[in-house]
């Protein structure tokens, strides 16, 4: 009997690790152009960066994955269904989500490198890839509609704004690291990224950053896990 439960037990982490694996897609080493000249000083100079290998999950954390975790969450009106993105959840409770799954939010670095993809694709006008430019009312979509980029990753763009694991410092690119930058060492908003179902284009920029408080919560907001390789 004993062994039977062992070889039980045995499986179902075989199991859950298979998921966990399938869930993330490694984004490769390699150094690209961060940042963007169409935009305010927050977004200048366009620098090239380095970024070391880490995995991405290949979707937006939905709202079935985050409740296994947090099972009296409520759901925001504008994003109700199981495989709709979580969203009103603060900075700290998205980091809080990864490390429970032994993961981290990404870098804002480490967001940008894998929303340009292998081919540094910047704005991305396809209604059918991006979600954005609707009405408030439209809402989110389920995290695995969008068609994948370059690196295979869902809704880079547009559905809901992601945290990043950064602080916020609109001058930080003048002077910041080349190599795995992880931006300031404090300060009082954390960079957010992507744009949502109702931004224009603009914001769906691959250099585009805004920040939020880490305390606030949107309809809007959402976040999806990295990893170290």
């Amino acid at each position: 009997m004993l062994i039977f439960t062992v070889c039980l037990a045995y499986l179902f982490l075989l199991a859950v690790n298979k998921t966990e694996a399938n869930s993330q897609i490694l984004i490769p080493s390699g150094e690209f152009n961060m940042g963007t000249e169409k935009g305010t000083q927050a977004e200048r100079p366009l620098h090239p960066v380095w970024v070391d290998a880490f995995f991405m999950d290949r979707f937006e954390v939905s709202n079935k994955d985050y409740e296994k975790l947090n099972p009296n969450f409520q759901r925001s009106q504008a994003s109700p269904c199981d495989d709709c993105p979580v969203t009103r959840v603060n900075w700290e409770e998205a980091k809080t989500y990864c490390q429970r799954l032994e993961k981290r939010l990404p870098t804002e670095a480490e967001w940008e490198k894998a929303r340009r993809g292998p081919n540094e694709i910047d704005a991305e006008s396809d209604k059918k890839k991006s979600r954005y430019g609707l009405s408030f009312e439209a809402g989110t979509a389920p995290v695995q509609s969008s068609i994948k980029n370059g690196y295979g990753l869902h809704h880079m763009e547009g559905n809901v704004w992601e945290w990043t694991n950064d602080w916020f410092d609109a001058k930080y690119y003048q002077n910041s690291p080349k190599k795995n930058p992880r931006g300031p060492s404090e300060g009082s908003r954390r960079s957010v990224r992507g744009g949502s179902w109702y931004n224009d284009i603009w914001y769906l920029q691959a250099g585009m950053r805004f920040r939020l408080a880490p305390d606030v919560k949107l309809n809007s907001l959402g976040f999806r896990c990295a990893k170290n390789s």
